[in-house]
């Protein structure tokens, strides 16, 4: 059984477990460096492979989906083996340092491929870095989500740490989302997405470096011998609050995935806006979410996280649904209040859903007595790299089934049926699918979960 030592480091009592301000902000950097990965592979990857690279939709999308669902076998694993780690730094602690430094080396090869190399071997080469991304996020994101349920055993402290995270999520994803311009700036074609490789890479290794120093810091829990094989699995499919949460992320997940694999073809080639557009829907989108984070965390306060989780679900789905009445010569500001919007409602979706995560991970900790996060997230980071993939697969097969054109560096004049399939990846899909992911919420309970999260235990319980 996996416990608690005690040590120098924690800033605060461990009756409480409480963070400090600092502890949970070093933490939450590091999902800069996790949303730029999954960002880079949803928002760039097919448009860069396609419009620059000039491989065809399908293809494209199938080698992201490849090298996504050959890694994902690889996620429970860790998780376990992160579980039974003892070190001087913890047990998350040489993962995330590992991890960092794999992602920086796969991003910069994937957008640099060499010039010289044969059109036959440009599949290979990116099908390659795409797996050492990949391995890479593995090795950082599983132990990641883990350490929020061992941090503290405090339900509304978790709630705090996520908001540091979702805030720093906004922040990536705006970082993400200027990649488009930038590569503008720097001269566009593979000149372009080169150098903005190199960039991308270089903020995914700091912002994961400053949460492997929070894995130093916060509290220690040792690790133990774990069941073997996929036996070790056989709990998670016990636990129905977390297998009920991981049903409505499958959905949500694919369908995001969907709308950032299309938003870019939808800015182009459909609403026919510069590329600053992007930058500027995602700023407009960054600023809702992080205008609304402290309502959202008043609000989760105040009521089920459950409830509040639905809503936002079927608000952003609406939203999302309204790029059906957009096309060309669509007014910017519009444009801009979609993002700020948007932003408002996917705040309350990542808050709600992280948090009720690890108290989902933790009600089996309360009833087995085993510390076993590690393999709760190594099956979260499984249905995120599987459904994450699908979506550009999804996208890259429309595109190709309804005539889209690639190209290389060029703009091509696409058909109206081309056009359809951008709308159906971006603005059918999504909301079909969120709306499809507030059935498993609606049957989600926790035992011990109160009406008001905030309120202190009975205890005589």
């Amino acid at each position: 059984m996996a416990k608690l030592v005690h040590d120098a480091r924690m800033t605060k009592a461990p009756d409480n477990h409480r963070l400090s301000t600092g502890l949970k902000a070093a933490w939450g950097l590091g999902s800069i460096g996790t949303v730029t990965v999954l960002t880079v592979n949803s928002l760039l990857l097919l448009f860069f492979m396609t419009t620059v690279l000039g491989i065809a939709p399908a293809l494209a999308g199938s080698l992201l989906f490849a090298a996504k669902l050959i890694d994902a076998v690889a996620a429970p694993v860790l998780g376990g083996w992160s579980d039974a780690t003892n070190t001087r730094w913890g047990r998350r602690a040489p993962f995330l340092l590992a991890g960092a430094f794999v992602c920086g080396l796969g991003i910069s090869l994937v957008f640099n491929p060499p010039a010289a190399l044969a059109a036959s071997s440009l599949p290979w080469w990116i099908l390659g870095s795409l797996v050492i991304i990949a391995l890479g996020y593995t090795l950082f994101n599983v132990p990641y989500i883990a350490m929020p349920a061992e941090m503290t055993d405090m339900p509304t402290e978790r709630t705090s740490i996520m908001s540091w995270r979702i805030a720093f999520v906004s922040i990536g994803g705006l970082i993400t989302g200027l990649a488009p311009q930038a590569v503008t700036m720097f001269g566009g074609g593979r000149t372009g997405f080169g150098l903005v490789g190199y960039i991308l890479a270089a903020v995914v290794v700091a912002a994961m470096l400053c949460a492997f120093y929070a894995a130093r810091r916060t509290r220690i829990v040792t690790g133990a011998p774990q069941q073997t094989g996929f036996k070790r699995f056989g709990v998670v499919f016990q636990n129905k609050p977390f297998m009920l949460i991981l049903l409505a992320k499958v959905f949500q997940l694919v369908g995001l995935a969907s709308l950032t694999a299309s938003i870019l073809f939808l800015m182009k080639n459909v609403l026919q806006t510069p590329e600053s557009s992007i930058g500027l829907y995602v700023t407009a989108s960054t600023i809702g979410t992080l205008g609304a984070m402290p309502i959202w965390v008043r609000i989760g306060k105040r009521f089920a996280k459950r409830d509040i989780f639905m809503v936002a679900c079927l608000l952003w789905s609406c939203l999302t649904a309204s790029w059906l009445l957009a096309g060309a010569g669509e007014p910017l500001h519009l444009i801009l209040l979609r993002g700020f919007v948007s932003g408002i409602f996917t705040g309350g979706l990542l808050l709600m859903g992280q948090s009720l995560m690890p108290d989902a991970i933790d009600a089996d900790c309360k009833r087995s007595g085993v510390r076993r996060e590690g393999v709760y997230a190594g099956a979260y980071s499984f249905v995120e790299k599987a459904s994450m993939a699908l979506g550009p697969l999804l996208v890259g097969l429309i595109l190709q089934s309804f005539g889209f054109q690639p190209s290389l560096g060029k703009d091509v004049a696409q058909s109206a049926e081309a056009i359809r399939g951008i709308y159906l990846g971006a603005a059918v899909m999504p909301p079909i699918l969120y709306v499809i992911s507030v059935i498993p919420l609606w049957f989600f309970k926790l035992d011990d979960e109160p009406a008001v999260p905030q309120a202190a235990p009975n205890p005589a319980e």
